[in-house]
């Protein structure tokens, strides 16, 4: 359904009084952002201030929003994320889950509301979305069609398995201090083009594939 429609989400927190709430619903794909941008605003802005309202009025016990490191732009020269570095979102897709972040803070500040904000590095794993990298660079390589990567391939990204994110989320939900923001990560940084040619290596396809955009 829509996260952003009002009237439905409390009808739903009526009927199932939840005790806490774990917000993974979002528009993600920032080159859909770019070209599309009012999607996001509707379900990663204004979706989540309806679920604010709605923890609110129904007494949930923990709101976590499902952030991302997007929210901290480009990486540095060291290479890393701290929960203190400033916000610098550089997408319509970035920048709505920012705003998003910053009206959860708001919500614990002014009412009182206990949440966590978590910002996760890129995830992979099983059932993701074919137009990410890595099952979009599968699924190409597997039909021996050309690899599209941006620039030279030197963008590095830290890489986390769905699973250990999602057991990092437990623990922010059941220990996290309410009101804090906690960064997760794989500690697996690697430049996208070293993902592409070990995806390449895996499924036996030439290196020739890959084509610069």
């Amino acid at each position: 359904g829509d996260i952003a429609d009002a009237s439905a989400m409390e009808a739903l927190f009526e009927k199932e009084r939840f005790h806490r709430v774990i917000n993974f619903a979002a528009e993600s794909h920032v080159d859909r952002s770019i070209s599309d941008p009012q999607v996001f605003i509707r379900t990663n802005i204004l979706g989540v201030q309806v679920l604010l309202e709605a923890c609110r009025k129904y007494d949930v016990q923990k709101f976590v929003q499902v952030s991302t490191d997007e929210v901290y732009g480009s990486l540095g020269e060291t290479g890393l994320f701290t929960e203190e570095s400033p916000l610098d979102p550089s997408s319509p897709y970035s920048a709505s889950k920012t705003s998003a972040d910053l009206l959860v803070l708001a919500w614990h500040k002014t009412y009182g509301l206990p949440v966590n904000i978590t910002r996760c590095s890129n995830n992979y794993g099983p059932y993701q979305y074919p137009e990410k990298l890595i099952p979009l660079m599968l699924l190409k390589a597997l039909n021996t069609e050309t690899l599209p990567v941006y620039g030279d391939g030197s963008n590095i990204r830290d890489w986390i398995h769905v699973e250990d994110h999602c057991r990092a989320l437990k623990v922010v939900l059941e220990d996290g201090v309410s009101g804090r923001v906690y960064n997760i990560g794989g500690n697996c940084e690697r430049d996208n083009l070293t993902v592409v040619k070990r995806i390449l290596q895996v499924v036996q396809k030439p290196q020739s594939l890959i084509q610069f955009v």
